[in-house]
């Protein structure tokens, strides 16, 4: 359950008020709005300064979390210009990225099986983007194993995924990201 509070308003004649206001009165949502400095967004637990939303002395509004690294800019986080880092991006649930790029693909097989699938820049396969190995034992995948390469062909991460089974269906599968 939410509770809607009604902050309390003291007003001068030069703010609407009449010299009569000896009592504070009920804020208007139509028609007042709260003068701050800032204003810290709470969760249910916490009483904190994590979020924060204010404004800097070029009057900008500025914008503070647990994700963005210090205070920025509205601007600053649409041009992302110390916007979100790449640590921070990769926490986020998101599309996959292979939408938005353009890219070669490249199929191993051993027998019939497919082992290794490798994203590449272009069909000159001299940059990587990622790539998913597998490991069979008999004829189910139990290890894949997902690389993902930097601009510059680089190995950023690797995410493994163990599959377990039971029977011929798939019970789990344990991700582990180094």
């Amino acid at each position: 359950m939410v509770d809607r509070v009604r902050p309390l308003k003291w007003e001068r004649p030069s703010t609407g008020g009449t010299q009569t206001d000896t009592s504070p009165t009920s804020n208007d949502p139509n028609e007042d709005y709260p003068d701050v400095r800032g204003v810290a967004i709470q969760n249910d637990t916490s009483n904190d300064e994590v979020v924060i939303l204010s404004r800097d002395s070029s009057n900008n509004m500025t914008f503070k979390d647990g994700v963005v690294t210090g205070v920025k800019t509205l601007t600053e986080l649409l041009s992302g210009s110390g916007g979100i880092t790449e640590s921070s991006h990769r926490v986020l649930d998101q599309l996959v990225h292979a939408l938005d790029e353009n890219y070669f693909e490249e199929y191993t097989r051993v027998g019939n099986k497919v082992t290794n699938i490798t994203v590449w820049t272009s069909a000159a396969k001299t940059l990587k983007i990622r790539e998913e190995q597998y490991t069979y034992s008999g004829n189910r995948v139990t290890q894949e194993v997902d690389i993902q390469y930097d601009g510059v062909g680089t190995e950023v991460e690797r995410l493994t995924l163990t599959y377990n089974y039971t029977g011929s269906l798939i019970l789990s599968v344990t991700c582990v990201r180094t």
